[in-house]
């Protein structure tokens, strides 16, 4: 499987910091953070059901509930930049498309 690794990441965020190994999966499209306890979290979601697709190296993070300033702490860690803003559901929620950074270092 194709993935960039992101080891030793701090992401601040207003109310909490996460810390971890991040990864990015090439052809899932997906970002997701390894803590030092063991547990994973998936940071990018999927916005297929409303018709939006990332294109390869980029994924979809939202900006609402749990993931609100995800993608600044992303922006700031220098792992994302953003390339456009969508409004999904019902509630016209935001999620930010990203096309994710090759550091200089990264694992692949």
């Amino acid at each position: 499987m194709s993935t960039t690794t992101y080891p030793s990441v701090r992401l601040r965020r207003a109310d909490v910091e996460l810390t971890g190994t991040l990864t990015y999966d090439h052809r899932a499209q997906r970002l997701q953070i390894a803590y030092p306890d063991g547990e994973t979290e998936v940071l990018s979601t999927d916005l297929m059901v409303y018709g939006y697709l990332p294109w390869p190296g980029e994924a979809f993070i939202k900006d609402w509930s749990e993931h609100f300033g995800l993608t600044d702490a992303l922006v700031t860690a220098g792992i994302v930049v953003p390339v456009e803003h969508v409004e999904v559901g019902p509630f016209r929620s935001r999620a930010y498309r990203v096309r994710v950074l090759e550091p200089v270092g990264a694992v692949r």
